[in-house]
C-alpha cells in the first residue's frame, strides 16, 4: 500500500520503490503520516503501484483508506 511521508521521513524499507507528488504539491492537503509532523507528503509507491502508475493510474490508497490523486510525474526512490 502507498504511504504518505515527507522528505524528512522517507520510507526505510525496500517495499516503496518510487514516489509521486500529490496534486498541488507542496501546497497540498496531504501531510506526512508521522505523528507530530505536518510537512507536505510525497506519495511513496510499491512496485505494483509503480506499475499501475506507468499504466495510467493516478489515484492511490494510503493508510486509513484515504485515496490521493497524484500528478503525472514519477520519481525513483
Amino acid at each position: 500500500m502507498a504511504t504518505a511521508l515527507c522528505d524528512e521521513h522517507k520510507p526505510k524499507d525496500s517495499e516503496h520503490v518510487s514516489y509521486a507528488l500529490p496534486l498541488g504539491y507542496p501546497s497540498t492537503a496531504v501531510t506526512c503520516d508521522v505523528v507530530g509532523c505536518a510537512n507536505p507528503a510525497r506519495v511513496w509507491l510499491t512496485a505494483d503501484e509503480r506499475k499501475a502508475f506507468r499504466a495510467g493510474e493516478r489515484l492511490f490508497t494510503i493508510g486509513g483508506g484515504t485515496r490521493v490523486r497524484v500528478s503525472d510525474d514519477l520519481f525513483p526512490n
